[in-house]
């Protein structure tokens, strides 16, 4: 969108804060604790019972914004005890003026449309229904057919990737409701079946919290998608070879952000400032990612590559999966873990669909999709194999040999795992990884997804069930 002078850009973004339900003001003087300054809109609102401020300033500039001019308004929001400041400025900004910005209170917005279309302040939380019927675990469910997947717990609130809802939620567990829900990016598309015009929205992959931005694998497009958590704008499409299919990690800085493609044989080092990136090739032959993890310590990466390994070097008929461990330090690979099992002279179909480190062990837990191996306990840094947690078919497994264990979490002394095709919540023991406590999460298609520990709960996400299901770890005893 053109605006005519920098008058009407104050105008315009002042209006999109009054459109939330803010107190917005234009050209405002605001009294510090060390000297008065002009903000170019001064927002107010109330969140929760408290009041809360954030300046605004507006660069209707043609060229990109220095690093000077962020450390400025972090200097204001300072001296006024403000709770955010914006910077807002078409052209952009220049790489030292994001990463001045870094793991501040300070947000940078490159398009004010962008903003105006997801950005939210005094929100209202949208309560789950609680659906206790039957002998399944109690679930609160979503008020619309959402399918929550993905699971990501930051600070003290869950957001979940919800697929048939092409949508973000961002849920408050102690209230047991939604404080925001966020669409993803739209397409237009013919329908196969009356030639209509439909427009579809893409459905959300992997998530990950870097610098105060949730990173979101936008599946069937060309982007990553970066939403400010403090404002639930989109702030960045990262467009990346391959598209948004992947998985994505981060360091321990959260200054680099890693996605693994699943269309491409290649996996991305993404700058969580500036969004700039390199490109690393997976091993020869690799091909397709489901899984990935980046050592808590240890400047290692993990990748769950689903094709193209070799077992004593020799590749067999179907999938050959296996761990890839790339050593960042070195910028090159170490060990390869294979994973895949030989019978009749050919390799299983499996995948390595989660994976999780464990810092008591030095142990890292990898669920396999489509295994009879179920888990499979490595040691962390070479990568050799510890043992197999195997689990039989449930009662309510008819289909399938194998479980699906495809999302785990650790919990006191417990390792917990959600067993897909077994619709079940399963805890071991930490140390003998012996099982102690099975639950039944009730039967929908496609069974339950991901598990998280939120303070004395294990959250899991049920698609097929439409919601999130809160067990007390003392359940799982």
């Amino acid at each position: 969108m053109a605006y005519p002078d920098w008058r009407a850009y104050q105008e315009a973004a002042a209006e999109v804060f009054r459109r939330l339900g803010c107190n917005a003001q234009v050209d405002y003087r605001a009294k510090g604790v060390r000297a008065s300054h002009d903000i170019d809109v001064y927002v107010t609102f109330v969140r929760s019972g408290i009041v809360c401020t954030w300046v605004i300033e507006c660069k209707l500039w043609t060229s990109r914004v220095p690093k000077e001019k962020v450390l400025a308004l972090k200097s204001i929001v300072d001296d006024l005890g403000a709770d955010r400041g914006i910077m807002i400025s078409e052209a952009g900004f220049q790489s030292g003026a994001q990463d001045a910005a870094r793991g501040t209170n300070i947000t940078l917005v490159t398009s004010l449309e962008d903003f105006a279309r997801t950005a939210v302040a005094a929100a209202s939380e949208v309560p789950l229904t609680l659906n206790g019927q039957g002998e399944a675990a109690a679930i609160y469910q979503f008020p619309e057919r959402a399918e929550p997947q993905d699971l990501l717990l930051h600070g003290e609130f869950i957001t979940t990737a919800n697929w048939a809802g092409r949508s973000i939620s961002i849920v408050n567990p102690s209230s047991k409701a939604i404080v925001r829900t966020i669409d993803l990016d739209k397409y237009e598309t013919i329908s196969p079946q009356s030639g209509a015009r439909e427009i579809q929205g893409h459905p959300p992959g992997s998530l990950a919290v870097a610098d105060g931005r949730l990173f979101v694998g936008q599946v069937f497009s060309d982007v990553i998608l970066v939403i400010d958590l403090a404002t639930h704008a989109i702030v960045k499409r990262i467009s990346v070879p391959g598209g948004g299919e992947g998985q994505l990690a981060v360091s321990p800085d959260e200054k680099t952000v890693y996605f693994a493609s699943n269309r491409l044989n290649q996996f991305y080092i993404i700058d969580s400032a500036t969004y700039a990136f390199t490109t690393v090739a997976y091993p020869a032959d690799g091909r397709g990612c489901m899984s990935l993890l980046r050592h808590p310590v240890r400047p290692l990466l993990y990748i769950g590559i689903q094709r193209g390994g070799h077992i004593e070097g020799r590749g067999y008929p179907h999938a050959n999966c296996y761990l890839a461990i790339y050593d960042l330090s070195q910028n090159a690979y170490g060990a390869n873990s294979q994973l895949a099992e030989i019978s009749n002279g050919r390799a299983d179909d499996a995948t390595p669909a989660c994976l999780t480190y464990d810092d008591r062990y030095n142990r890292l837990y990898v669920g396999m999709f489509q295994s009879m191996r179920g888990i499979c306990v490595l040691e962390a840094n070479s990568g050799e194999l510890i043992q197999d947690i195997r689990f039989a078919p449930s009662p309510w497994n008819n289909s399938f040999p194998w479980a699906d264990p495809l999302s785990q979490a650790l919990a006191g002394n417990s390792l917990l795992s959600v067993n897909r095709n077994n619709r079940e919540l399963v805890a071991l023991d930490r140390t003998s990884l012996q099982v102690k406590k099975s639950i039944f999460l009730g039967d929908a298609p496609n069974g339950p997804r991901a598990v998280l520990v939120w303070k004395e709960h294990a959250v899991v996400s049920y698609p097929g069930r439409n919601g999130l299901i809160f067990i007390p770890l003392e359940a799982l005893a």
